[in-house]
């Protein structure tokens, strides 16, 4: 199966700090892709290059065909990217943030997919409310309501899982393997390990700057060992 994205010796450097220093990588379509690392480790800086919130100093990729970074941004249609942050604007409803999102990215809005995905991440009925009432956890169910009306092929989800509680980390799952199902790849980041990886086919470790495992189907007590074994 061909790959739905590859990067190329991707770099990135903060006031002369590298961060990123030789970046390579490939996902294929249908895939779930655990990226673990320390803290401080990249994954985050990586994430949004990817995403087009940050440019990389070097290097190259390829998502769906479309060359990536460039200055059209027109690889972005193709992606999603939940980060830490909601990027919701507090006053405005969930209706109207989403409304906005989607025509944003050429989406028609559909009222009645709207409200069945609000039902099924337990926000129903808060659709008028303004998103600054929202709970942190509320925003990142709000983040998954979003996806899942949205068009995309890649997923990047950086620690997807924060503030969520029990079920709501079971939605998250539940989620990302209905994505899988639907040919649609996920890269994603997190702290719990063993979620991480139970959920993944495949794991990547960054250190150093650069990917220096790539595990299938590891342990968590394997991965831990390895991230300890990354210390500085």
């Amino acid at each position: 199966m061909p790959n739905l994205l590859t990067l190329q010796q991707v770099t990135k450097a903060f006031h002369l700090r590298p961060v990123l220093r030789d970046i390579s990588l490939s996902l294929r379509a249908g895939e779930k892709v655990f990226l673990a690392g320390r803290n401080g480790s990249g994954k985050t800086t990586l994430l949004k290059i990817m995403a087009g919130v940050m440019r990389p100093e070097a290097g190259s990729g390829e998502l769906a065909g479309r060359r990536m970074f460039s200055p059209d941004g027109r690889w972005r249609s193709k992606m999603a990217y939940l980060g830490h942050q909601p990027n919701m604007y507090p006053s405005f409803s969930a209706r109207e943030n989403l409304r906005l999102a989607l025509r944003i990215r050429g989406q028609h809005w559909q009222e009645q997919p709207f409200l069945e995905a609000l039902d099924r991440y337990g926000l129903a009925g808060r659709e008028d409310d303004p998103v600054g009432t929202y709970s942190e956890g509320m925003l990142r169910r709000l983040g998954l309501v979003r996806m899942t009306l949205s068009v995309w092929l890649l997923a990047l989800l950086d620690e997807p899982g924060s503030a969520l509680d029990i079920a709501g980390t079971q939605l998250l799952s539940a989620a990302i393997n209905q994505w899988q199902q639907e040919g649609r790849a996920v890269l994603f980041t997190s702290h719990n390990i063993a979620w991480g990886v139970e959920l993944a086919d495949r794991c990547l470790l960054l250190a150093r700057g650069v990917i220096g495992q790539e595990l299938h189907r590891p342990g968590e007590q394997q991965v831990a060992d390895l991230l300890r074994e990354d210390a500085p």
